[in-house]
């Protein structure tokens, strides 16, 4: 799962293989510190995460590698390079920002329910809580991640 997810995101062999041992190395650290209730999913969102910092991490390099090119060498400044954030993969870098504020209950409901399209009762019967608890944590958790997506929104304006 953690090589397919690094594949996804990073379209590169080499560069997931290396993901699969920091994700592991990530793993071993973490594992004790937290209180896991759904692994798979828990281990998903460490991989996604890992991804998403890889890539900002290639996107950082890379422009401050064009920061030094003259711009004689340029084709043209109006052209974006493919590898380039997108606006939709900027919105899912805040996302996965965002959904790392979350408190725990509130990330795990949102996670099966969004992502793993689970329905309310196995949410429930998987977290020993009510179908309303779970249906709360889902419109809390909506709730912070519009405020914390709005913010973004406001420090990109400001910023």
């Amino acid at each position: 799962m953690v090589y397919g997810v690094g594949m996804k995101y990073l379209k590169n062999r080499e560069e997931s293989q290396d993901l699969v041992m920091q994700v592991f190395e990530v793993l071993v650290k973490d594992v004790m510190r937290f209180e896991i209730r759904n692994f798979k999913s828990w281990l998903y969102a460490i991989t996604k995460n890992q991804c998403l910092m890889r890539l900002r991490g290639i996107k950082k390099i890379r422009n401050s590698q064009d920061m030094f090119l003259p711009e004689e060498f340029m084709e043209s400044t109006a052209i974006v390079h493919p590898v380039d954030e997108t606006e939709d993969d900027a919105m899912l870098t805040k996302l996965a920002l965002c959904m790392e504020k979350l408190n725990e209950m509130q990330r795990t409901c949102i996670e099966q329910f969004y992502y793993q399209q689970k329905c309310y009762k196995v949410i429930a019967a998987e977290m020993k809580v009510n179908e309303n608890k779970v249906k709360s944590y889902i419109q809390n958790g909506k709730r912070n991640l519009k405020i914390c997506l709005e913010n973004y929104k406001e420090l990109a304006k400001n910023g």
